[in-house]
């Protein structure tokens, strides 16, 4: 099971772009699809979406810079994540790994209340540090039409043809907005959540052993097609496991394997610090979680009738492995997942 914030990931690798220069700029350009776009402009769209969900309840995101004592953060560099990326700045000694680690552990904590632990290892942190970058989201959204915990029931969830495990499956019926999409050889499903832009889609393969096939081909779909093409409310009968998930990854090699390799080397971060000392990335670490239940992500229960058209209702019932992402309504996606039971 895997749960990742592709729009965290982003965020950081682009408050990193704006300190380099040369080739290392280049590379993480291309990467992140940059080129091409004046980094004021990155900027500028980065400032409208974070500006958005500044104060928000349900998504709260939080980036902070940590910079090695007696160095200095470059006066551009030093308004532009301020500025733009709402990041906060503050002087550590790295050489009290473990006082300096727990500083910014306590920090990760509190911005994602408490659902990501220990993201920073002591070991990772020494003499040579000087910089620190981090990016935190945290979301706590409740369903805008929540599933009544009387219908969620123990259910089989098929891990293969053949191979099952049990889950605790939930149950609504309703107007859903809701598509057969017929290139992905799949059926797609939003689930908005309340008082927010914020909706779950669900991408569910037609075959119980379709995601791999469904995660290639998604490699060249837009999530935002959905919505132009197509996702009609209809009638429709939704059977959708609880499930939890935590995820940890170092993206060295994936990030390398996308062409960003010299800001692990010979990095050129030469607009960052007032300093002229070289600068390389060492480790670029993510860690998700995902909390998915009758509510959103607290325990309580609310009965609703399920209203529908006349028309036959569609059966949506995600019973064998599905990808998921949590988008905004320009189709963002601030989370991304895959769920296979296990």
């Amino acid at each position: 099971n895997i749960i990742f914030s592709p729009f965290s990931i982003q965020t950081c690798l682009a408050m990193v772009r704006m300190g380099a220069d040369g080739q290392t700029a280049a590379e993480i350009d291309d990467g992140l699809g940059f080129t091409g776009q004046p980094m004021e402009k990155v900027a500028d769209n980065y400032h409208s979406l974070l500006a958005k969900y500044e104060d928000g309840k349900t998504l709260k995101i939080a980036n902070k810079i940590y910079v090695a004592k007696n160095y200095q953060l470059e006066n551009n560099y030093n308004d532009i994540v301020a500025n733009n990326f709402f990041s906060s700045l503050e002087n550590v000694d790295f050489s009290e790994s473990e006082k300096t680690a727990k500083l910014m552990n306590d920090w990760v904590e509190t911005k994602t209340d408490k659902a990501i632990h220990d993201i920073i290892n002591p070991q990772a942190l020494s003499n040579d540090t000087r910089l620190m970058l981090l990016s935190a989201i945290y979301f706590k959204g409740n369903w805008d039409k929540p599933f009544d915990v009387k219908n969620t029931k123990e259910a089989d969830f098929y891990i293969d043809d053949q191979k099952s495990v049990k889950v605790q499956m939930m149950y609504k019926a309703g107007m859903m907005p809701f598509r057969d999409i017929q290139e992905l050889d799949a059926c797609a499903i939003r689930l908005p959540y309340k008082d927010t832009d914020l909706s779950m889609v669900i991408i569910l393969p037609n075959s119980r052993t379709g995601l791999p096939t469904l995660m290639e081909k998604l490699k060249s779909f837009s999530l935002a097609s959905l919505e132009g093409q197509g996702l009609r409310r209809r009638g429709v009968r939704l059977s959708l496991p609880k499930f939890k998930a935590e995820f940890e990854v170092v993206l060295n090699g994936p990030l390398k394997k996308l062409g960003m390799k010299q800001m692990f080397s010979q990095a050129n971060l030469s607009k960052m610090l007032k300093s002229n000392e070289p600068l390389q990335v060492s480790d670029v670490v993510h860690k998700a979680f995902i909390d998915v239940n009758e509510v959103g992500t607290t325990a309580a229960g609310v009965t609703r009738i399920g209203i529908m058209t006349r028309t036959r209702p569609a059966d949506f019932i995600a019973d064998h492995p599905f990808y998921y992402a949590i988008v905004n309504e320009n189709s963002v996606p601030l989370f991304q997942g895959t769920f296979i039971g296990k």
